[in-house]
């Protein structure tokens, strides 16, 4: 009898949670090690022995620690692990990727097409038609500095390291949808410090106003319509909207219907966004930083932060070491950039 052995299919899925939680892990170890006034990699070894890939992350035995000696753990990697089902993480995740490590920018040339051609069948000795394309070019990067941070009370110190991983990753979770989907879903323009929103520069479309089916049908169209008159495919479009109009257009469609549906509390009620598949490119830059302390004062703003110096109006301001709790910090390099034409939205929706 020949019993060969049973090939192991690689789960992506799976490999992708593992190294969250290590990386998590290398978080509270970080968090647990500062309050404790230890060195991180005996609190990880305590705490998680079995757990290598978070021994890697810590090969610096102090805050900040940094990823830059191995490749996947590279701010491409970390930032969809810091809030996984977020919807700005998803949509960067399903991005054209470009490498923008040791650049500036790049510009990734596209062709527009400015007229549709006839049946391209001729007779003899006629000639053939010439479709007028028009070659372009969009710029991605500089990449811009994303820091996503959260202070921790003192049931850091006082849980396990379980407990202290699953209270870090869920704050880091929430800090990193919040501050990422409402920039991503906005349309804002971009500034020194940001990349503009996906939405900056376009005209919204206005709903039909349907409820139900004939709503959720008719909009999606014109949202379709919107893509496809630029000479871009909508087959695969993407589609982001609200937690209660993604929950009806789940509910409501067909299972035939498979286009990926995304949804952000940060998105205004009624509006739905269509992004083209591969409209949007993301472009990462370096390492991630890790940082964590309980000696700081930091002004307990998520809007519009300022400088705390003498004067300043900084307001409120908390000193962590006096209300005995732990800040953490996650710090990396990214950008993004639309294809001209890739995104249609609407406003209004009232399926």
């Amino acid at each position: 009898m020949n019993l060969s052995p049973i090939p192991l299919k690689p789960d992506p899925a799976a490999m992708f949670a593992a190294h969250r939680r290590s990386f998590v892990a290398a978080c509270a170890a970080l968090a647990l090690a500062s309050k404790n006034h230890e060195r991180p990699d005996k609190v990880l070894a305590r705490a998680f022995p079995d757990d290598a890939v978070a021994g890697r992350i810590l090969k610096a035995a102090q805050s900040p620690t940094t990823s830059e000696s191995f490749g996947w753990m590279q701010t491409a990697t970390v930032l969809p692990m810091l809030a996984p089902a977020a919807a700005s993480a998803r949509l960067l995740s399903l991005a054209t990727p470009v490498d923008l490590a040791g650049v500036t920018s790049i510009g990734m040339p596209y062709i527009g097409a400015s007229g549709v051609p006839p049946v391209p069948f001729i007779g003899e000795g006629k000639p053939m038609p010439i479709v007028d394309l028009t070659a372009s070019s969009i710029r991605i990067g500089p990449v811009k500095k994303l820091l996503i941070g959260s202070t921790l009370t003192n049931e850091v110190q006082n849980g396990s390291a379980g407990t202290a991983a699953t209270i870090i990753g869920n704050a880091l979770a929430t800090s990193a949808q919040q501050s990422m989907d409402n920039l991503l879903f906005s349309a804002s323009a971009a500034t020194d410090d940001a990349p503009a929103g996906i939405l900056n520069g376009i005209a919204a479309i206005p709903s039909t106003g349907e409820a139900g089916l004939d709503g959720i049908a008719n909009d999606l169209a014109q949202i379709a319509e919107s893509i496809a008159a630029v000479g871009i495919s909508a087959e695969n479009m993407i589609i982001a909207t609200t937690p209660s109009l993604a929950t009806k257009l789940r509910v409501l469609v067909s299972a035939k219907f498979d286009n990926i549906v995304l949804s952000s509390p940060s998105i205004p009620a009624g509006e739905v966004i269509g992004i083209a598949a591969g409209g949007l490119m993301s472009g990462y830059d370096g390492s991630v930083t890790i940082e964590t302390s309980d000696e700081m004062t930091p002004h307990m703003e998520d809007t519009a932060p300022t400088d705390i110096v003498d004067g300043a109006p900084a307001s409120p301001v908390k000193s962590i070491w006096q209300v005995d709790a732990m800040a953490v910090k996650v710090r990396g390099w990214c950008a993004w950039q639309v294809h001209p034409g890739s995104i249609a939205y609407l406003t209004g929706a009232a399926w």
